[in-house]
């Protein structure tokens, strides 16, 4: 009787480890693989940055390349065709005359100053930061031909904008940069550099771009 039971109870401890499958010790093996989880819902942004801007006294320029120090960006400074345009001659009598000219006819290509800069790859991009002078209370007019002729390309794309100037704001900067990239998703809100914080900028670009992600 007592081997019986003996028997007995060596085949139910038996049958009950068989039951026991290889995958059911996997959560505690290193080797197993992590179950899938859900995508991110704040992934970090995608795709490349492009930087465009056009500097008379190298304000801008000294803005920029801090900017550089703080993303991965391609570069493209916007040149005019014409060297050694003094725009500041005769109480900034040429460029003025620019500025003028595009307003009258904002939607005429003779209306803007020939500029020597091309691109052909802006599909590459998904993110434009452009780097602005202030002029008359516009943008800066080399800078202007290169919006009016690749803007219709920036459609769709993330577009944020770094303004510098003396004293005066910035909407007029803003206006010429929507009506120049119809298309365009702008980010808010757009930065304010003055001429007298160009040599300090570097927090004020960091906290810029933590604003606008």
């Amino acid at each position: 009787m007592k081997k019986y039971l003996y028997l007995l109870f060596a085949t139910l401890i038996a049958v009950g480890l068989n039951a026991c499958s290889p995958d059911d010790n996997e959560p505690d093996n290193p080797q197993t693989e992590t179950p899938e989880t859900p995508d991110n819902p704040n992934p970090a942004p995608t795709g490349k940055t492009l930087i465009v801007y056009y500097s008379y006294t190298n304000n801008v320029h000294s803005i920029i390349n801090d900017l550089q120090t703080q993303i991965e960006a391609d570069v493209v400074r916007v040149e005019p065709t014409e060297k050694g345009i003094d725009y500041a001659a005769n109480n900034y009598a040429i460029g003025s005359a620019l500025i003028q000219a595009i307003r009258d006819n904002p939607n005429d290509a003779n209306s803007y100053p020939s500029i020597e800069t091309t691109i052909d790859n802006l599909s590459d991009y998904d993110r434009i930061i452009i780097g602005a002078p202030l002029w008359w209370s516009n943008m800066a007019a080399p800078l202007q031909t290169f919006l009016f002729q690749y803007g219709s390309q920036m459609e769709g794309k993330n577009i944020g904008l770094i303004v510098s100037s003396a004293s005066s704001g910035i909407n007029g900067v803003e206006s010429d940069a929507k009506r120049l990239i119809p298309g365009g998703n702008f980010l808010t809100p757009s930065l304010w550099i003055r001429s007298s914080q160009t040599s300090n900028c570097h927090s004020m670009i960091a906290d810029w771009l933590n604003e606008i992600n």
